[in-house]
């Protein structure tokens, strides 16, 4: 062929926080189907929109307690509709959200997060790191994928 498409998408392999307890059975790096999850303590790891739509959908769920956490002090790449949403069920007591803080230590009944100074323990059955990807540039770079524009 003269030309190859490679279709892999933007999020490549799931980004790993390095974190003690990260390779656990528990922890997912994306959500399939959140009916699955009822009556769970559950926390998102993330900022963007995967990880807020993962904590809406975990929400309307029965019995579940769900935390999102993030590093920083305010959301900045979500849609507006999401935000939206979130909102209401912050509101609602349906999702608490740990501005400011960082997930450190994942063990089989709870999490460990630091939250400015603080650490903070929270019970936990699943976590869900949604910390964006890495694209495999390394492996396509060694098979000899170049990139860039291409010449005529």
């Amino acid at each position: 062929a003269d030309q190859v498409v490679l279709a892999l998408g933007r999020r490549g392999t799931p980004r790993k926080l390095n974190i003690a307890g990260e390779e656990k059975s528990k922890v997912m790096y994306k959500l399939i189907d959140a009916e699955l999850y009822q009556n769970e303590h559950i926390l998102i790891v993330g900022g963007g929109d995967s990880a807020v739509e993962a904590a809406m959908g975990l929400a309307r769920q029965k019995g579940n307690t769900v935390t999102l956490s993030y590093r920083k002090d305010k959301l900045f790449r979500i849609k507006t509709r999401n935000q939206k949403r979130l909102d209401e069920l912050v509101r609602d007591g349906k999702v608490e959200v740990l501005f400011n803080s960082q997930l450190t230590e994942i063990l089989d009944k709870e999490v460990t997060l630091r939250c400015g100074d603080e650490l903070r323990q929270l019970r936990n059955d699943y976590t869900f790191i949604f910390a964006g990807g890495e694209p495999p540039f390394k492996l396509l770079r060694e098979i000899g994928i170049q990139f860039g524009t291409a010449s005529p």
